[in-house]
Parts: structure tokens; sequence; C-alpha cells
């Protein structure tokens, strides 16, 4: 009998995930639709991290994997910061996210569509810089060119027309 319990309390273990529960700040969001948790992720200081639904937010430290099905947030979990490309003395290999979000990239079409007045949807993307904790991009509006500062989170900060 003692033999069934500990076999049983062993294959209990193995089946647990080795996860954490859900960060406070966005608890919230289990059960919403993919992509306005996503928008929501975003807004709360998360950036993608590594793909795969990986999410780090270098204000609080917090490396979260997203679990989505049937597209809603099922389940997110605390993992490693070592998931998000943070090393264990808490300094990144790769902590800035490899590209914009489209939060970023909206926010600077929308600029540079104001800056050159045209019509919203006009301007396109055609280089992108990461610098500190923002991005630089380049921003094509039909023959014209600017560069517009945003935050991952999709805050323009500066808009130059070259």
């Amino acid at each position: 009998m003692m033999r069934k319990t500990v076999l049983a309390a062993c294959f209990a273990l193995i089946a647990a995930p080795a996860l954490a529960d859900p960060p406070d700040e966005i608890v919230d969001l289990l059960g919403a639709r993919a992509p306005g948790a996503e928008s929501q992720m975003q807004a709360r200081g998360y950036v993608d991290a590594a793909g795969n639904n990986i999410w780090w937010n270098q204000k609080t430290g917090v490396c979260a994997k997203v679990h989505v099905s049937q597209g809603r947030y099922k389940t997110i979990d605390i993992v490693s910061a070592a998931d998000c490309g943070i090393d264990a003395f808490g300094e990144s290999e790769e902590a800035a996210p490899r590209e914009p979000s489209q939060a970023a990239m909206d926010a600077c079409m929308n600029a540079a569509d104001q800056l050159q007045q045209e019509e919203t949807g006009t301007s396109i993307v055609t280089n992108k810089r990461h610098t500190g904790e923002n991005w630089v991009l380049t921003m094509k509006t039909l023959g014209n060119t600017s560069h517009c500062t945003v935050t991952q989170s999709g805050d323009v900060i500066q808009m130059d027309p070259p």
C-alpha cells in the first residue's frame, strides 16, 4: 500500500507543471480573447520577448508564458527569466525584443501620416533600430521620410522629419 502511495505522489509531481501562478497584474486576462489580451499585456509593460507567447516585463522582472486555447488566454504562468533571454544575474542576453510591437509600429505609422498630412494607413515602416528601451522607426510616407522614437507599448516620444 505504501509503495502505491509513493508511486502516485511521484506521478502527480511529474504531471504537475513546474510553473507558477499568473502575476497579479495580468491574472484578469485569463479567459480573454487573445488579440485583446495581447494589447493589454503590452499596455501593462510586457513585451514579446522570445516568441511562442513568452512575455517579459522589464519593470517587474517577470517572465510569463501564455497558453492560448480556442483563441483565448487559457493559462498564464510565471516562468524563469532565462525563458525570456535573461541570465541568472538579471542581465539581458537579448532582453530587448527582437522586433517593435505592433502597437509601436501602428503609433508611428499614424504619427507619420499626421506629420505628412496624409490619409491614415499611408505610411510604412522601412527600418527599425532599438535604442535603450525604445525604438527608432524610419517611416516612409509616399516620397517623404521621417523618424519616430516610440516605446514598445506604443507611446510616441518624438517624431522628426529627416
